[in-house]
């Protein structure tokens, strides 16, 4: 990855060598990026607002098809959201990697999750792509 200024001067990079499959990425509150894997290796990479790697967290080892995260500053939650063969799954984690809780949706016509975010108040809206794309709140 690389990271520019607003004057789009390069910065630095990072993280070469550490990704196999990223499908999104994600900032905290605390300038941590978290970066998702789907496919065959379903983890977040965490790192340092400077770009150093802290952490790689597996995430229930489960696969999915182009997992999406997002960050929501108020409560300092994680949010994942994937599709499977027959299920939307849509998990909570803590910054750490923590599970806190999850639900699983079955959602006709839905092929993959193309966009994810949360709301101030905590409510997740994601971008359902398939013969019936749509935006699901929950």
């Amino acid at each position: 990855m690389s990271v520019y200024d607003t004057d789009g001067l390069f910065v630095r990079s990072f993280g070469e060598g550490t990704f196999k499959d990223a499908t999104d990425i994600t900032t905290a509150n605390d300038g941590r990026v978290m970066v998702v894997e789907g496919s065959d290796s379903f983890c977040v990479h965490i790192f340092s607002e400077d770009g150093v790697h802290l952490n790689n967290v597996n995430i229930q080892g489960r696969i999915y098809w182009f997992p999406r995260i997002a960050f929501h500053r108020r409560s300092g939650s994680v949010v994942i959201a994937a599709k499977d063969e027959d299920l939307l799954h849509v998990e909570i984690f803590t910054k750490d990697g923590d599970f806190v809780r999850s639900t699983q949706i079955h959602e006709e016509g839905i092929d993959s999750v193309k966009g994810l975010t949360v709301t101030m108040d905590g409510q997740i809206a994601l971008l359902l792509a398939g013969y019936k794309s749509k935006v699901l709140v929950i």
